[in-house]
């Protein structure tokens, strides 16, 4: 089966649920895409040792590219998504940007 015969599976958010998701088809027949807003994911809860300086920010933001920079069915565009369109199968980003749900 060619990358583009594959199903397309598109994630909005890169939080807890996003990150769950995309490491739990990292073996699947599929062409994943990524997308959030930040190219990193905030580990929220040790925000607080941040704000009372117990760490520093780079040790709670993870970028994203490193942590899925093994998975081969991944794609990550960093956007805020704006729309979607189920019946067209359209995702649309920052008011310009489509990305096609197949």
């Amino acid at each position: 089966m060619t990358n583009q015969n594959l199903p397309h599976i598109v994630i909005v958010g890169a939080g807890f649920g996003g990150l769950t998701a995309a490491r739990k088809l990292a073996n699947a027949p599929a062409r994943i895409t990524l997308i959030d807003k930040h190219n990193y994911h905030l580990f929220q809860p040790l925000l607080y040792q941040v704000a009372i300086a117990g760490l520093v920010p780079a040790q709670i933001a993870y970028p994203l590219r490193t942590i899925f920079r093994r998975q081969k069915n991944l794609e990550f565009h960093m956007g805020a998504v704006t729309g979607i369109n189920l019946k067209s199968r359209y995702v649309k980003m920052n008011a310009r940007c489509w990305h096609m749900i197949i």
